[in-house]
């Protein structure tokens, strides 16, 4: 009889502990470079993918909207950076679900084949700022900061760009840019990004809530990165496992 109670003991307790196991949530935001991949010598294409397979997980983030997932590849090419869309031909075993938000004028919608060019606001926004020497002068003081981030986003490896630096300099500069941009033509371009961060990290955490006991990595662009790592730590440091590039 205590033989058989011992049994049943053991049996309940690996069972626990199986159950306990399957139910760890571990999760990657890992920052990517857009066209960058192709000449930055120390993380390419190849790097990143290398890598999302060694980490073998079961969920695949990617910077494209949810309601543009089953779109073909000719409108993901058009709209979305390459290492995106790649990952929904290269891992169909894998479940690769999208996060992106690129405006409310598009939620829920195709974008259309002319979007970028002649209907989207903030696009048109961004081109007269850049036409603009008056505004050009004000925005000089971000040059160093500029330069700083893309000399990480041209040379950094895949665990430098990924270890807080860049994190932190874009923090500054995206600070600094909303208040040199406050009551000018121009705010709409740093409301536009605040709430384009905000609604991506929301879209991260929703997805994470509905994956747990998952294995899962975002790959998100780099400009990202930080504010979407503030708010799953903020929301969700005590029910997840938020693994490093260590």
């Amino acid at each position: 009889m205590r033989k058989i109670t011992l049994i049943l003991l053991l049996s309940a307790f690996t069972s626990f502990s199986g159950i306990c196991q399957e139910q760890i949530t571990e999760v990657i935001i890992c920052s990517t470079i857009h066209g960058a991949h192709r000449i930055n010598p120390n993380y390419s294409y190849d790097t990143l993918f290398t890598f999302v397979e060694k980490y073998n997980p079961g969920i695949i983030g990617i910077e494209i909207r949810k309601e543009d997932m089953d779109s073909s590849i000719i409108y993901l090419k058009n709209n979305y950076p390459f290492e995106m869309y790649e990952c929904i031909k290269k891992y169909p075993n894998k479940k690769v679900l999208g996060f992106d938000w690129l405006g409310s004028d598009v939620v829920g919608k195709a974008i259309p084949k002319n979007y970028w060019e002649e209907i989207s606001n903030i696009k048109k926004t961004q081109q007269k700022l850049n036409q603009d020497s008056t505004i050009h002068k004000k925005l000089t003081i971000l040059k160093i900061i500029e330069e700083e981030k893309n000399k990480l986003g041209l040379n950094a490896s895949i665990s430098e760009i990924n270890d807080g630096r860049y994190d932190i300099i874009n923090f500054i500069y995206y600070k600094q840019l909303a208040k040199l941009l406050q009551n000018t033509e121009y705010v709409t371009l740093s409301d536009f990004y605040q709430q384009r961060d905000e609604q991506i990290a929301l879209n991260i955490i929703e997805i994470i809530k509905s994956n747990i006991g998952k294995k899962m990595i975002f790959l998100i662009g780099a400009d990202h990165r930080d504010y979407t790592l503030k708010k799953v730590r903020q929301e969700l440091s005590n029910q997840i496992l938020l693994n490093s590039f260590d």
